[in-house]
C-alpha cells in the first residue's frame, strides 16, 4: 500500500512538472495565433451580449451554455471529458431551446391590491413573496438530477367587513377573516432522461413535497402536499418542441390531476412562443441579447390547510383555496450571464377563491375574483 501511494504521489509530481514546462509553450502558441489572426477575437468570444454566447442569440434561453465558449479557440478545441461537457455536446442545444428563460434562483415579489370576491363584502390586498432555487446535477451523458428548494408566501390584509357575509362583522373574532399569512415551503426533486437513439425525446419527472398551511396551532398530515409532474418534450423540428404529460397540484379546486399539453416554438431568431396548458402561455421577443419583452397569461394558486382555536371546541381546521388567472406584459434584462431583473404588470382576469379561518362557525368567502391590478418583480441569479 505504501508503494502504491508513493507511485501516485510521484506520478502527480511528474504531471505537475510536465504541465509547468508546457505552459510557456502554450502561451507562446496562443500569442502566435493572435498575431496571425488565427484565434477568435476576445470581443466576440467573450461578450456576454453577443448572440454567439448569450441567451439572446437563441431567443433568451441558453441557460446551460458553459464557460468554455468565452475561451480562445485553442482551449475550445481541447478535449474535455467531464460528464457535464459530454452531456452538453450531446444535448446542449436541446436543453437551451426547449423552454423559455428561467433563472436558477428567483426572488420574487407580487402585488395584487384591492381585490374583491364577487358577491362578498369588503376587499383585500395581497402581497406575495417567493423564493425558488434549482440546481441540475448531470449523472450521465443521457440523464441529470434536479434538486431545489422553494418558499411561497401570501399575506392578506383585509378590510373590516371582508369575510363577514355582511352580517354582524364585529360580533366575534371567528366572524371575520382578518389579516392572514399563508405559506408553501418545501423541496424539489427531479429526474431528466433522454429516451431512444434519436436524442430528441426528453422525459422529466418532478415532485415538490412541502407544507401548505397558515402554520398556526400545530401541523398535521393535512398540511402537507406533493405537487408532482411528468412531462415528455419531443423535438419535432430544429425550432419546435412538442410537450405532453400529466401533473398533480391544487391550483384547480376540483381537478388536482390534469394533463399537460403544449409546445415551445422559436418562430425566428429572438422570437418564441411557449405554451403549457393548463398553466401558462407566453410570447417573448428578444430585440437584443440582454433584453426581452413578453406578454402572456398564467394561472397560479394552491390549497392551504388553516387552523383556529375555538373557546368551546378547541382546535379546528379546514381547507382554504386560492387561484388567480392573470394576463401580463413584462420585460427582462440580463446584466450579465449571472444576474437578471424581470418586471411584469397586468390584470387579474378571474380566479376561484374559498377563504376560511378553519373555524366551524365561519361562513367561507366563496366565489370568483373580480378583475383587478397585478404586478411583480423578480431578481434572478444563474450559475
Amino acid at each position: 500500500m505504501r508503494n502504491q501511494i508513493a507511485r501516485v504521489v510521484l506520478g502527480a509530481c511528474l504531471l505537475g512538472a510536465s504541465a509547468s514546462a508546457q505552459a510557456p509553450a502554450i502561451r507562446s502558441q496562443l500569442a502566435e495565433q493572435e498575431q496571425h489572426g488565427w484565434s477568435e477575437p476576445r470581443s466576440q468570444a467573450g461578450s456576454s451580449t453577443g448572440s454567439s454566447s448569450s441567451e439572446g442569440g437563441l431567443g433568451g434561453f441558453e441557460t446551460w451554455r458553459p464557460l468554455r465558449d468565452s475561451l480562445p479557440s485553442l482551449q475550445q478545441d481541447a478535449e474535455d471529458y467531464t460528464l457535464t461537457n459530454l452531456f452538453r455536446q450531446a444535448h446542449g442545444e436541446f436543453m437551451d431551446r426547449r423552454e423559455r428563460y428561467d433563472p436558477d434562483l428567483e426572488l420574487r415579489m407580487r402585488w395584487l391590491p384591492n381585490q374583491r370576491i364577487n358577491g362578498e363584502p369588503g376587499s383585500f390586498d395581497l402581497l406575495q413573496y417567493d423564493f425558488d432555487v434549482e440546481a441540475p446535477v448531470v449523472i450521465s451523458t443521457e440523464a441529470y438530477l434536479l434538486f431545489g428548494l422553494y418558499q411561497y408566501g401570501r399575506h392578506y390584509k383585509t378590510t373590516s367587513p371582508f369575510g363577514s357575509g355582511g352580517t354582524n362583522p364585529n360580533a366575534n373574532a371567528e366572524a371575520n377573516f382578518g389579516d392572514e399569512t399563508l405559506t408553501a415551503a418545501g423541496a424539489r426533486f427531479g429526474l431528466g432522461v433522454f429516451l431512444g437513439p434519436s436524442d430528441n425525446v426528453l422525459l422529466e419527472v418532478e415532485t415538490s413535497p412541502g407544507v401548505y398551511s397558515d402554520l398556526e396551532n400545530g401541523l398535521t398530515h393535512k398540511d402537507f402536499d406533493w405537487p408532482s409532474s411528468a412531462l415528455f418534450t419531443v423535438r419535432t423540428l430544429d425550432n419546435f418542441f412538442l410537450k405532453a404529460g400529466v401533473r398533480y397540484n391544487q391550483i384547480y379546486r376540483d381537478a388536482p390531476w390534469l394533463p399537460y399539453l403544449g409546445f415551445s416554438w422559436e418562430v425566428m431568431e429572438g422570437l418564441r412562443i411557449d405554451v403549457l396548458a393548463p398553466e401558462y402561455m407566453e410570447v417573448s421577443w428578444w430585440p437584443a441579447a440582454s433584453t426581452s419583452f413578453a406578454f402572456g397569461a398564467m394561472v397560479q394558486g394552491a390549497q392551504y390547510h388553516v387552523h383556529s382555536l375555538a373557546a368551546s371546541t378547541g382546535k379546528q381546521s379546514a381547507d382554504l383555496q386560492v387561484q388567480e388567472v392573470i394576463a401580463y406584459l413584462g420585460m427582462t434584462h440580463r446584466f450579465n450571464d449571472y444576474l437578471s431583473l424581470s418586471a411584469r404588470s397586468g390584470i387579474v382576469l378571474a380566479g376561484d377563491y374559498k377563504l376560511t379561518t378553519g373555524a366551524a362557525a365561519y361562513d367561507p368567502a366563496d366565489g370568483a375574483l373580480d378583475q383587478g391590478f397585478y404586478a411583480d418583480i423578480t431578481f434572478g441569479i444563474d450559475w
